[in-house]
C-alpha cells in the first residue's frame, strides 16, 4: 500500500509554485503541516472534507499569516498542480520489480479518488498500481485506522498481510497501530521522529524496498 505524495511523487513543481507566490519555498513545509492539521481536526470532529479543499484553506491561512495577498481561485489553481506531479526516478523501476515478483500494489492516499487517479495516470504509474484507494471511501484521513483496514478489505487480505510504504512517519505509525506492516522511505528531508512503533523496513527509495523484499 503506497502513500502517494512525496512517497511516489516528487513535490518539486508544487514547491516552485509556492516559491512564486511567497518569494521563497520555505512556506511549503508550513503549508503541508497545516494541511495535515486540517485533516486531523476533520477526523476528530467527524466532519470529512476533501483533501483538496483543506489544502486550499491551509494555503490561504499561510498566506494570511505571511501577509501575502492570495485569492481562493489562485490557491485552488496551485493545489490542483498536485495532479500533475512526476514520479521519483526510482518509483517505476521499483514497482516493476515488485509486480514482476508477484506483489500486489495499490495506492492508499488522503487525496480524493479523482485527484489521486489523475496523479497516478499523469505520473505514468497506472500499469503498476492495481487500485487507487482514497480515504474518502471511509470518510477518515490517515493515520486513522479506518483507511488501512478498508484497504485490506478491498484487497481481500488480512491487514497483517499488507505493508504500508510512506515517506511520512505519522502515516507509517498509523498503519502499524492499525495492525499492518510498514516501511519508511527516507526520502531527502524525511526523518523518523516518533519514539515508538518502529517500521519493519527503513529504505531510501522504492528500488531499495524491492530489493529488501526479495523482488
Amino acid at each position: 500500500m503506497f502513500d502517494v505524495n512525496e512517497t511516489l511523487l516528487d513535490l518539486s513543481p508544487l514547491k516552485a509554485g509556492i516559491e512564486e507566490i511567497f518569494g521563497s519555498p520555505a512556506p511549503m513545509g508550513e503549508w503541508f503541516a497545516r494541511l495535515l492539521h486540517g485533516s486531523l481536526v476533520s477526523n476528530e470532529l467527524d466532519e470529512y472534507r476533501p483533501f483538496g479543499v483543506i489544502g486550499v484553506e491551509a494555503l490561504l491561512m499561510v498566506a494570511s499569516k505571511h501577509g501575502v495577498s492570495l485569492d481562493e481561485s489562485t490557491a485552488a489553481e496551485l493545489v490542483s498542480t498536485m495532479t500533475a506531479l512526476p514520479a521519483h526516478p526510482d518509483v517505476i523501476p521499483g514497482l516493476v520489480r515488485l509486480v514482476d515478483a508477484g506483489y500486489r500494489t495499490v495506492a492508499l492516499t488522503n487525496g480524493s479518488t479523482p485527484a489521486a487517479s489523475a496523479q497516478i495516470e499523469n505520473a505514468g504509474l497506472s500499469a503498476y498500481i492495481q487500485r487507487v484507494i482514497s480515504v474518502e471511501e471511509v470518510g477518515k484521513f490517515k493515520p486513522h485506522p479506518s483507511p488501512y483496514e478498508h484497504a485490506a478489505e478491498v484487497m481481500e487480505v488480512q491487514l497483517n498481510q499488507t505493508m504500508l510504504v510512506a515517506a511520512h512517519d505519522w502515516d507509517v505509525a498509523g498503519a502499524l497501530k492499525a495492525g499492518a506492516g510498514a516501511a519508511f522511505l527516507e526520502r531527502p528531508g524525511a526523518a523518523w521522529s516518533l519514539p515508538t512503533l518502529r517500521p519493519q523496513l527503513v529504505v531510501p527509495d522504492v528500488e531499495a524496498l524491492a530489493a529488501a523484499l526479495g523482488a
